[in-house]
């Protein structure tokens, strides 16, 4: 079989699987949620958050990655879960392993899922906040979403992280596959984030923890100076370690004989 044909038929099978599962909608609402926030804050409360003036879409931007860049990794811990989730509560695996796909098709095919699944997200996010300064605008033009601004900045943020999210993430997915009890990798994932947190105080060798790429690399988006693309380093680390535990991931489940 054609490797395109037979990589095509295992995204369309994984894709099938979640069919009747909430994850999709998971998919949707999770990036709603801050958007949602920011929309009831600002209707409400808009004439109390831009009483110092300003570009009210700056303070949407701020309100809509601060608190997203800091809740995003649980959502990358339940997606990873999710993806691995139906072959581990099913005990379907060494079903899967009897179609007509190689096992190096059928796990790059959950890869690709898995990493679409969280690009999209990142990009509703972004969707749903410039959506939320629209229509907070029209509502109350005397907030001032008329002034200009370079929308662009809801989504080239989103896709930095979904960069440096690729080193931590790759991780996440690794552990949910190779353990059934799923409260094992939620439990490490959360583990090291709160570790970095912590680490981030003053370890010198903080940059270096895959957890810290995305919440030390993304930098403060309130500092006048802001370069979205500055502190690459911790895309490159990312999306290097992305590589290395997905291919050492692969080979694990090609040599593996037990299911």
């Amino acid at each position: 079989m054609n490797a395109a044909i037979a990589l095509k038929r295992g995204i369309s099978a994984e894709l099938y699987k979640f069919r009747r599962t909430f994850i999709l909608w998971f998919l949707i609402l999770g990036p709603a949620f801050i958007p949602v926030i920011n929309l009831i804050i600002f209707l409400t409360r808009g004439e109390q958050v831009m009483a110092n003036g300003g570009n009210p879409w700056q303070m949407i931007l701020q309100f809509s990655i601060e608190p997203g860049n800091f809740l995003f990794p649980f959502f990358v811990m339940i997606v990873a879960l999710f993806v691995n989730s139906i072959e581990h509560n099913s005990n379907t695996w060494k079903l899967i392993y009897t179609q007509p796909l190689s096992r190096g098709v059928i796990y790059l095919s959950k890869v690709k899922v898995f990493t679409v699944m969280i690009f999209m997200s990142l990009m509703l996010f972004g969707i749903f906040s410039v959506l939320v300064g629209q229509i907070v605008g029209a509502l109350k033009p005397d907030l001032g979403f008329d002034q200009a601004f370079d929308k662009s900045l809801f989504f080239s943020l989103p896709f930095k992280v979904f960069l440096m999210t690729m080193g931590y993430a790759s991780i996440q997915f690794w552990m949910s596959q190779r353990w059934k009890n799923l409260m094992l990798p939620l439990g490490i994932g959360i583990a090291g984030f709160i570790s970095i947190m912590i680490l981030a105080q003053g370890w010198k060798y903080a940059p270096y923890h895959p957890y810290g790429y995305q919440i030390l690399g993304l930098g403060n988006v309130r500092d006048p100076e802001f370069q979205v693309w500055g502190n690459m380093e911790f895309v490159y680390r990312s999306l290097g370690l992305a590589v290395i535990i997905f291919l050492l991931g692969g080979v694990e489940k090609v040599r593996k004989r037990i299911i």
